[in-house]
C-alpha cells in the first residue's frame, strides 16, 4: 500500500512540474498518420514525435496516440542498408527501465516493412496498444533499453538476437535526453 501511495505522490509531483512547462499540443502529423493506420477509428490526439534511440545505421522515434477507446505507442523504425523486416501483431516491443522493470507492448495489427528512397533505407511504422497503467509507468521512469521483435527470413544471424519470443534487435539508449523522451508525452495522453 505504501509503495502505491508513494507512486501516486511521485506521479502527482511530476504532473505538477510538467504542467507549467509542458507542451501538450496536439501533433497534427501524428493524428494524420494514425488515421491512415486506423481508418475505422476516431483519433482524438497525438503527442509530438520524439527520438527513442539512434545506433549506427538504425534509429527510432516515437509518439503517443489516443483514439476514442484506446491508446497507442507509435514507433517509427528506420534502418539503412537493411533487409526488410515485418512487425507483426505477435511481435512485441519491450522497454526496459532504469530500475530493470520491463514494459511489454503488442501491436494492434501487423505492419509490413517498406523501402523508401534511397532504396537501401527501410522504414517500419507500428502502433503498439498501451494501457493507462502502462502510460503511468512510462511517465515515472526513464528507458534504458529497447527490444524490437520482428519477423523476417532475410536478416542474417550476426545482425539479430533470438529468445523465446522470437527474433529481435536490441538497442541500449545512451543519450540521456532520449531516455526521458516518453515521460512528458505519457502525462499528456493521460491528462487529455
Amino acid at each position: 500500500m505504501k509503495k502505491h501511495s508513494f507512486k501516486l505522490i511521485v506521479l502527482f509531483c511530476t504532473f505538477c512540474m510538467f504542467s507549467y512547462g509542458q507542451n501538450c499540443k496536439n501533433f497534427k502529423k501524428g493524428v494524420k498518420r494514425a488515421k491512415k493506420h486506423f481508418p475505422d477509428k476516431e483519433i482524438l490526439s497525438a503527442t509530438k514525435q520524439r527520438h527513442l534511440f539512434s545506433k549506427f545505421s538504425q534509429a527510432a522515434s516515437t509518439y503517443l496516440v489516443k483514439s476514442e477507446n484506446s491508446k497507442y505507442l507509435a514507433l517509427i523504425l528506420v534502418r539503412e542498408l537493411g533487409r526488410r523486416i515485418d512487425l507483426l501483431d505477435t511481435n512485441p516491443i519491450i522497454l526496459q527501465f532504469e530500475n530493470d522493470e520491463v514494459l511489454t507492448l503488442y501491436p494492434e495489427k501487423s505492419s509490413l516493412g517498406k523501402f523508401t528512397l534511397p532504396a537501401t533505407t527501410e522504414i517500419n511504422r507500428q502502433f503498439y496498444t498501451i494501457t493507462d497503467a502502462q502510460l503511468e509507468q512510462l511517465s515515472l521512469q526513464q528507458i534504458n533499453q529497447v527490444k524490437v521483435y520482428f519477423t523476417s527470413e532475410k536478416v542474417s544471424e550476426e545482425k539479430r538476437s533470438v529468445d523465446d519470443l522470437g527474433m529481435f534487435f536490441d538497442y541500449e539508449i545512451l543519450n540521456e535526453r532520449y531516455k526521458a523522451n516518453l515521460m512528458e508525452p505519457a502525462l499528456c495522453i493521460l491528462q487529455n
